[in-house]
């Protein structure tokens, strides 16, 4: 290539630069209004590989100088020229690819700012010194020192990158003194001394003050409390619904498992530990000591941390072998984890998860191992009182958990043959003080009896923590003059769109608490004036349903408010009048009616449940095969304004009992927002005249001029439905 051709390419490579540059500057100002197709935000994954090229460019440049005299003035330019040219452009791509990469959430605003500008400045200072170096000759001493310029702003930007993606004050942290990590103690609080410091070392990498994944932030107690876009963290008692450790037991190729593929992964034990103190009620002040040396919690703590010998656990000696693993294959199922209570140890202990799929084959089947199971958990699984004889099958059985099962107490003694009981959960049952006395009696080894919300009277309990003091009584809490909080209502359903038939079911743990609600969106339920139930609320259409609990001798719980969508008739056919958009096709037509709720898009990819209208109104026909007593209609649309998705301006509703012979029955206006907002599904029933028809006609009008705060303006509003509901 002779000096022309090679000064016509560098020509147009200088072109593409202040083109490129120029597009940063855009993008950068006006970033709010941009919205990237999934493709772009895949280059944006690009952007942590391809930084290190104009880092290691701009740092080889400063080195070129050294080759001047040896090279020649002449062959001096052309090589600091050439690697110029190189930084100059790879800066500007890396700092291209970066802004798509800004474009997904979970990064802290004030040090994406930092970084993105810390950037552009790199890029803009290797365009400057480029074209100073090569369209105004500027001497080889004024070059080095813009190159070493150019290795300051690196560092600086380089440093932003690394407090977003390793944490704040990533490159410093080296010269300050290293965290002393104390082991705990019997006095340790079990959160602060086991749980927390294996959540900082697997999980705070990714969910931090600086980086945000899920919207989940793990730096500090309250805001773990928080939870996320996906819900709190964890549920006490309950492993099986406790997010962190359903993310955990994913295969580790799974998207969603966590930490994620690449990580460091959570060992086995801290799975353990995790899901131990999930079990044992997730406590946030409960101190090591207080969880009896028996526990698998204590063993695990005592294990992983090397806690001193003075409350180390001595190694428990059976007198039984292993179970085969072929035998523990065989006991495991979806809903019912059989695993040894330690690594060094046979024994076994059985849990029962999700009370709809238990089955009492299963709880037969643990037979295979029954030489070595010592602890079974069957709270809150329907046993009744006719099977607690399979328990008998159970010679080395020390800890049983019948919490909030339906036993009622008149076969407890078919527990009797379990004569190495040690622990007995009984809370939340309806035994009485008369079947539970036989019992106590016959197991020698027991010491403990959980016994909370029974109605077992406490001058009894009284008696008999004198009769047999050896035993710890857990009558749960006893009311004082100070009050504690119930905890609020558990929703039962698991289903928002409900049937004809289907009703809103709450309950509650506690006995003789009351369900106080609301279906009115402006009142807060209280413990007076709202409407009182016993768990099953029946619903007329979409409805924001507010629950509190309350109780004598307690506070009134939080407020728990769920939204519900309720159809009588579901139509046969749907079909669309107008065109959809070609990005937001959803499912079609039939989007309307498929009882999906619409979901957030949380990936820049195109979403399967909201079906989006731009250039068109919203129209479509329903139809019924048979005429149907409508009494009204519900509309679920989205409201989204920072990226120009409104409510309908206004819906009308035309019936008929063909398409042909259809008449307007009914119209609404849905109230606009005042103010930008993020993602915000809503509804609004429309009621309508009483009458028998086949087909309905929804027609949503798009509005036509934007508030004063829209920014974008060039473009038209854009209606995204989910549901059509009859009622």
């Amino acid at each position: 290539m002779n000096k022309e051709q090679l000064s016509s390419w560098y020509s147009i490579l200088l072109s593409g630069l202040i083109f490129l540059h120029a597009l940063l500057l855009f993008l950068l100002f006006w970033q709010d209004q941009v919205n990237l197709p999934w493709a772009f935000q895949l280059f944006g994954r690009f952007h942590p590989l391809i930084l290190h090229l104009p880092i290691g460019l701009g740092v080889l440049l400063p080195f070129v100088h050294l080759l001047r005299r040896p090279l020649g003035e002449h062959a001096f330019y052309l090589s600091f020229r050439f690697v110029l040219y190189l930084t100059a452009f790879s800066a500007a791509i890396t700092a291209l690819f970066g802004f798509f990469l800004s474009q997904e959430s979970g990064f802290e605003p004030e040090l994406l700012v930092f970084h993105q500008w810390a950037g552009l400045a790199v890029a803009w200072m290797y365009l400057l010194l480029l074209i100073l170096f090569d369209r105004l000759l500027v001497n080889p001493f004024q070059a080095f020192i813009g190159s070493m310029l150019g290795v300051l702003l690196l560092s600086l930007a380089g440093h932003g990158g690394a407090n977003i993606t390793h944490g704040e004050n990533y490159l410093m942290e080296l010269w300050q003194p290293e965290k002393e990590v104390k082991a705990p103690t019997g006095e340790s609080i079990l959160f602060e001394g086991a749980i927390q410091p294996i959540l900082e070392k697997k999980c705070v990498s990714c969910h931090n003050d600086q980086k945000t994944k899920g919207q989940l932030n793990m730096s500090s107690v309250a805001k773990m409390l928080q939870g996320g876009k996906h819900g709190d963290l964890w549920k006490a008692g309950d492993v099986s619904k406790s997010l962190f450790l359903q993310r955990a037991h994913l295969p580790l190729e799974h998207k969603e498992h966590m930490p994620p593929k690449g990580k460091s992964q959570l060992t086995p034990d801290e799975i353990l530990l995790l899901e131990a103190w999930v079990k044992e009620g997730a406590s946030l002040d409960k101190k090591i000591k207080a969880y009896p040396p028996s526990l698998q919690i204590s063993k695990l703590v005592a294990r992983l941390f090397a806690i001193p010998a003075s409350i180390e656990i001595p190694k428990r000696e059976y007198p039984f072998s292993a179970a085969s693993e072929s035998d523990l294959q065989a006991v495991n199922s979806p809903f019912c984890s059989v695993y040894p209570m330690s690594s060094d140890a046979p024994a076994l202990q059985a849990d029962f998860y999700v009370a709809k799929r238990f089955e009492l084959k299963t709880l037969e089947n643990l037979s295979k191992v029954a030489d070595q199971l010592v602890g079974i958990n069957l709270a809150k699984m329907p046993i009744k009182d006719e099977n607690l004889s399979l328990l008998a099958q159970f010679p080395n059985l020390e800890k049983l958990n019948l919490n909030f099962t339906e036993i009622s107490g008149a076969n407890l003694k078919a527990l009797m043959s379990n004569k190495k009981l040690v622990s007995l959960s009984l809370s939340g049952t309806k035994i009485t003080a008369n079947q539970l006395q036989p019992l106590i009696v016959q197991l020698p080894l027991l010491k403990e009896v959980f016994i909370w919300n029974t109605g077992i009277a406490s001058e009894q309990i009284a008696s008999w923590k004198k009769t047999f003091p050896k035993i710890r009584w857990e009558e749960g809490f006893v009311p004082t003059d100070e009050k504690l909080m119930i905890n609020p209502p558990i929703l039962v359903n698991e289903n928002f769109f409900l049937g004809p038939q289907d009703k809103v079911v709450f309950k509650h743990t506690i006995q003789g608490t009351s369900i106080h609600y609301t279906l009115d969106k402006e009142q807060e339920p209280d413990s007076l004036g709202t409407l009182l139930t016993q768990g099953l609320i029946d619903i007329p259409a979409f409805t924001v349903v507010k629950a509190l609990a309350t109780k004598p001798g307690w506070l009134a719980s939080k407020v728990v408010k769920n939204t519900f969508y309720k159809y009588h008739f579901v139509p046969d056919s749907v079909y669309l009048l107008t065109q959809a958009e070609a990005k937001w096709q959803a499912k079609g037509a039939s989007t309307l009616k498929d009882l999906i709720q619409g979901k957030r898009d949380t990936r820049g990819l195109a979403n399967d449940t909201w079906i989006g209208f731009q250039q068109q109104d919203a129209d479509a026909l329903f139809e019924f095969k048979h005429a149907k007593a409508v009494k009204g209609m519900t509309v679920s649309y989205l409201r989204k304004q920072d990226s120009n998705i409104f409510p309908p301006l206004e819906i009308e509703i035309y019936a008929g009992n063909s398409a042909k012979t259809l008449k307007k029955v009914a119209s609404v206006k849905p109230e606009q927002p005042a103010e930008n907002g993020g993602y915000s599904p809503q509804a609004i029933n429309i009621p309508l005249p009483s009458s028998n028809f086949t087909h309905y006609r929804m027609l949503a009008k798009r509005i036509k001029r934007f508030p004063a705060y829209v920014k974008d303006k060039a473009n038209p509003a854009i209606i995204k439905l989910d549901e059509v509901l009859f009622y």
